[in-house]
């Protein structure tokens, strides 16, 4: 990824930051010149994470933290603004996803769910803003997904980040005024590791989905982080409230189906 010093000076702050998306967009806002609070709830992830990154030679710390428990993140926040002064930026990441349908979701399994990807980015929400408001300046950013906006499956999961695409607009709209932007960056399929269990079930499940993508292939962390990395700018000053798609163009048709109905397949 390029390095340069378009963040430079800004806090970064990154939930779910011990693997995936979250990982690489630690480093690429490293990289950018920003210093970096990880914020994960697996300690060897976040171990791991914290010492690869401080090896490049970033700012960075470590938070152990389960977004589901609010003393966690109030405790956690309030060392962040300690340590490094104040939170320039947020970005809310961490999910549980459970792929199972509707009928055969756990009442635990969905209330984990909301608590962690939804409930969790309040918390940290509203932990930061008050910084923020004070400063009249702040970015905050919602990992969102395509599955928010069409039904795929993962019914929790989908659930708890279409929550996660209107508590953007909520603080965008609310907010705004106070010099805050919030906007949601919607990924389609992206090769991390949370996908293993499907991988290990089906080795062929990244090829089988090409078909879905106008561009031919399934997203990487690195074209998720480009995106991010723009609207944490200077550059992206008056973009907020709106959803950043990043999908390989899977939301503007479906791509199997349009030869079959016009014939040309």
């Amino acid at each position: 990824m390029e390095a340069n010093q378009e963040l430079a000076g800004k806090v970064v702050v990154v939930t779910g930051a011990g693997r995936g998306i979250g990982k690489q967009i630690a480093i690429g806002a490293g990289l950018r010149g920003a210093k970096v609070a990880l914020v994960e709830v697996i300690e060897e992830n976040l171990e791991a994470t914290t010492k690869e990154i401080a090896a490049m030679g970033i700012n960075i710390k470590g938070y152990l933290t389960d977004l589901s428990k609010e003393s966690d993140v109030v405790n956690n926040f309030a060392k962040i603004e300690k340590d490094f002064g104040q939170i320039d930026c947020l970005v809310n990441n961490a999910m549980i996803h459970d792929s199972q349908d509707l009928i055969s979701t756990s009442l635990e399994v969905w209330n984990r769910s909301l608590a962690v990807t939804l409930t969790g980015s309040f918390l940290t929400i509203r932990a930061s803003l008050p910084g923020m408001i004070k400063r009249k300046k702040g970015c905050i950013i919602n990992i969102g997904t395509v599955n928010a906006k069409t039904m795929i499956g993962s019914d929790a999961y989908s659930v708890a980040k279409a929550g996660l695409h209107a508590l953007t607009r909520t603080v965008a709209v609310r907010y705004g005024p106070d010099g805050v932007r919030c906007t949601t960056v919607v990924p389609g399929t992206i090769a991390t590791d949370a996908w293993q269990e499907r991988v290990d079930r089906n080795p062929q499940i990244f090829e089988k989905l090409k078909s879905w993508y106008p561009l031919g292939r399934v997203g990487t962390p690195i074209d998720v982080t480009e995106a991010v990395l723009f609207l944490l700018s200077d550059k992206a000053q008056w973009i907020s409230g709106s959803e950043f798609v990043v999908d390989g163009g899977l939301l503007a048709g479906l791509a199997p189906m349009y030869k079959m109905v016009e014939g040309s397949d």
